[in-house]
């Protein structure tokens, strides 16, 4: 076989040695998109160079050319086989099923080809892929459930919160878990979950939409009744509570239901201070026509008109004092229902007297004399089941206003209700455009009116409850801000002939023109703030202070105030969320701050000035009102609560706003009042009829934030703790001429003293003397040897100004009179049995049928149960 033969079965045999080295794949970056050439190649010319040099030598010469070098054959249609295992194929080669190299991108196979290579996910990547996605949805949904929270009901908003909370951040649950627990205000930040929260499970408005007594139990528990979370008996058994537990040295407060003896004693009658649970009869036949002297009869009409008719204008002042000397002065006889009008003005001034110790006061259960015979002219079952007339309004109001003043709220709520439905059955409540009717007498009534509403609204804070008037069934005008003779002066007259003139000039000023138009969730309500429109309010800016203009003001943060517990405190808001109460809370704080702006700087409450009686009145009594409203606005954010700790900067938010807002309003509130007390000069110059309830919505205010531990404003500890020692020695003042103010001074007593054994106050310096217990008789007056002589002197630098002189009582009679023609022998104040307020209740939960007398609104009577035994007598002459 010659040379030539053999070389091309070497060249083969050389490239079938390819099959036993490796196979390296190429790199994908630096290798050009053409058919590669195999690495044995080279090998295998390098093994034939000797044979191709031989091979040369003999065919031909040699030449300085490079020596050329066989290629041998490529196997056709025969794909080169690799040795390794890729741990996946592309899907292309896959569909094809052809071995698939792994190179990544692109595989060799595909780019041989030139089509798209993509490999198939494999199951880690795949799992992990899915896991993001899955978190990515977990956290739109939750995000969705979180803005869902705002706009749901309160029981779907629970449910959110609950399953967020399931299934919150591990992490976040443990840092929440290691925080230690402080007391905050109800919302850390906007974007707590307490955002979404309902106000049932925030602040003091907590079970807002339940009973948590068995009201009908006893006769102290109905006397009392329900009181609301807005009333300050129910911020007063919060308190009880707060000290009791403070007392023992622990932090927080004993929650209902955890203790069934503290529960019983601190139920509801347990802390009410007022005097429903008290008898306000008298024991023996009554002459219904009998008249005191006209002497006395003056000195009582004149008080009434001085101290009660500027803020509560029930009578036509010219008309009724006209009508009033023409039937002493004259043998005229009126009507029934004018002498039951009369009797309860008597009836009225009479119980100031006592607070005042006037020399002409006469005897003790003078005023429940006056009520006895106002009730049988005027309240018996014929009258109270016949149709009503002004007359019969007047009457109903009067009487639930001297109810309020004799601090039976219980009572004075059921009548102030049939005063308002007689109302609204004349239609008084509405605007009256009868052409028959003269504006004079349209007035009048609008009056009446405002009356109504105003004191409906009084007994509705007092009490927390609901009141009949309800949202958007009134459209009487506000009162001018004129006295009643005025009214014929060309200014009163205008505005009094032109009612649109007169709605366009008033409502201008007023704060509450637009307050019922509130949405139920104001945009950007926590910062609201309403500046006053361009208008002309120059005409009663530069008015005189007269009683009209006191009572206009007095009427329009009335209903801001409505606005409010409408807004604020009702059971509808048990499904509001937490966010939307406070967007409530701030527009309507601008609104009490649009009121306080607008009013005349002759009644601005703030300025100290050099103010007579009358004008001290006046502003006393806005000052209270304003204050009074600020802190029924702000007490839901005062509370306490367990959250995460967080930086002072964090915790200023508008719930702390608004809980700091609340003790400063309690604190100017208290500081209206002089240093040392003097109980018969505060009830010469404030609105004694309800001056009490202010005092201890003030003071209980302070109490719970000093249980609270000063959460709020820790700066001010001190200034708290002075500040509840001023009020308790004013109760303690006041409890001289009052069963209730008695019974006020007790519970703050009690409660400071609780506080101070457990956090360390001194109380020293506050009256210490044992307690007293209370007469089962409505009594103004108690044993003067029991109380302590307080001076009289008023420190300066407070309300009452340099004229508080020409208050004195030096030009009545100097001797007590004694009421002539319907004298009884009263049983004396020691012959009285007694009885603790604090407990009452005997031990089997009952207490005597004859401590308490319900009054039927059906019969007119005050009767002795609604299911009378046989033995009981006739205890009124109906004849």
């Amino acid at each position: 076989m010659t040379m030539d033969e053999q070389t091309p079965k070497q060249s083969i045999e050389g490239l079938s040695s390819q099959k036993e080295l490796p196979t390296e794949p190429l790199d994908h970056k630096h290798t050009p998109i053409a058919i590669p050439r195999p690495a044995s190649v080279t090998d295998s010319a390098s093994t034939l160079k000797p044979s191709t040099s031989k091979l040369g030598s003999s065919s031909r010469p040699e030449s300085n050319g490079p020596a050329k070098v066989a290629i041998p054959r490529s196997r056709s249609g025969i794909a080169p086989r690799y040795g390794r295992r890729v741990p996946r194929a592309c899907e292309s080669c896959r569909s094809r099923k052809t071995k698939c190299s792994g190179d990544t991108p692109v595989c060799r196979q595909c780019r041989e080809l030139r089509i798209s290579c993509q490999y198939p996910v494999g199951w880690k990547e795949k799992t992990k892929k899915q896991v993001e996605w899955l978190s990515e949805k977990a956290v739109d949904y939750e995000n969705m459930l979180k803005d869902l929270g705002s706009y749901v009901e309160t029981r779907t908003a629970d449910r959110i919160k609950t399953l967020l909370d399931k299934y919150g951040n591990e992490n976040e649950s443990s840092s929440n878990a290691s925080a230690p627990s402080h007391s905050v205000t109800p919302q850390d930040d906007i974007g707590d979950a307490d955002d979404l929260s309902s106000p049932s499970s925030i602040g003091s408005l907590e079970a807002i939409d339940r009973v948590e007594e068995d009201l009908n139990r006893t006769e102290h528990s109905r006397a009392t009744g329900f009181m609301g979370k807005n009333s300050e008996i129910t911020w007063m058994q919060r308190l009880q509570r707060e000290a009791e537990h403070r007392s023992k040295g622990l932090a927080g407060s004993l929650e209902p239901g955890q203790s069934k003896r503290q529960d019983d004693d601190l139920a509801l009658h347990a802390v009410n201070y007022h005097l429903d649970d008290m008898d306000i009869s008298v024991p023996q036949p009554v002459d219904v026509y009998a008249m005191p002297p006209r002497e006395l009869a003056d000195k009582l009409f004149d008080d009434y008109l001085r101290t009660v008719h500027p803020f509560f204008p029930m009578i036509n002042r010219p008309l009724f004092s006209s009508q009033y000397r023409t039937f002493f002065e004259s043998a005229a006889q009126p009507g029934d229902k004018w002498l039951a009008i009369l009797n309860m003005i008597f009836a009225i001034a009479s119980k100031h007297a006592h607070l005042i110790e006037a020399p002409w006061k006469g005897e003790d259960k003078d005023h429940l004399l006056y009520l006895t015979r106002a009730r049988i002219l005027s309240m018996n079952g014929d009258i109270l089941f016949s149709h009503p007339d002004l007359q019969q309004v007047q009457v109903e109001g009067l009487i639930a206003f001297y109810l309020l003043s004799s601090d039976q709220i219980n009572r004075a709520w059921r009548i102030s209700a049939l005063a308002v439905r007689s109302a609204i059955t004349l239609g008084i409540n509405m605007k009256s455009t009868s052409p028959t009717t003269p504006n004079v007498s349209k007035e009048a009534r609008y009056r009446v009116w405002w009356c109504l509403y105003t004191f409906e609204h009084m007994l509705g804070i007092m009490t927390g409850r609901a009141t009949c008037i309800l949202d958007g069934i009134c459209t009487t005008p506000l009162p001018l801000p004129f006295e009643e003779d005025q009214l014929q002066e060309p200014e009163a007259a205008e505005l009094l002939n032109n009612s649109h003139l007169r709605d366009d000039k008033i409502n201008k000023v007023m704060a509450s023109a637009w307050v019922r138009h509130m949405p139920l969730n104001p945009t950007g309500g926590k910062d609201a703030t309403h500046k006053s429109r361009q208008r002309d309010n120059s005409w009663v800016k530069n008015l005189e202070p007269n009683p009209g203009l006191c009572h206009l003001y007095y009427c329009d943060l009335a209903v801001v105030t409505q606005e409010i517990v409408n807004k604020v405190y009702s059971t509808d808001c048990v499904m509001v969320p937490w966010a939307h109460i406070e967007n409530r809370i701030g527009e309507l704080r601008s609104r009490i701050d649009l009121w306080y702006k607008s009013i005349p700087s002759t009644l601005d409450f703030k300025q100290k000035t050099d103010d007579g009686p009358e004008r001290l009145r006046y502003k006393l009594a806005l000052a209270l009102h304003f204050y009074s409203a600020r802190i029924t606005l702000g007490r839901p954010c005062l509370c306490r609560r367990d959250a995460r700790q967080k930086s002072p900067a964090d915790r200023s938010t508008f719930s702390h706003e608004m809980a700091v807002i609340t003790l400063e309003s309690a604190m100017s509130m208290l500081e209206l009042i002089p240093d040392e007390p003097s109980a018969v000069q505060l009830y010469e110059v404030s609105p004694w009829w309800c001056v009490l309830h202010y005092i201890m919505q003030a003071s209980t205010v302070l109490l719970l934030e000093l249980s609270f531990g000063s959460v709020h404003m820790p700066e001010g500890e001190q200034t708290f703790i002075n500040l509840a020692k001023k009020s308790v020695r004013w109760l303690y003042a006041m409890s001289e001429h009052s069963v209730a103010s008695r019974r006020a001074w007790q519970l703050c007593d009690i409660s400071l003293r609780r506080l101070a054994e457990g956090m360390g106050f001194d109380t020293s310096d506050i009256p210490s003397t044992t307690y007293q217990p209370a007469p089962t008789s409505t009594l103004d007056s108690t044993d003067n040897s029991q109380q302590n002589t307080f001076s009289t002197e008023m420190n300066n630098g407070n309300m009452w100004g340099p004229h508080l002189e020409d208050l004195s009582l030096t030009n009545h009679l100097n001797q007590p009179y004694q009421l002539g023609g319907d004298n009884y022998n009263y049983p004396a104040f020691s012959e009285i049995p007694d009885s603790d307020p604090m407990n009452s209740v005997s031990a089997d939960g009952q207490i005597a049928d004859d401590l308490y007398f319900p009054y039927d609104p059906i019969s007119g009577e005050f009767i002795r149960s609604f299911f009378p035994h046989d033995n009981d007598d006739n205890r009124w002459d109906q004849s």
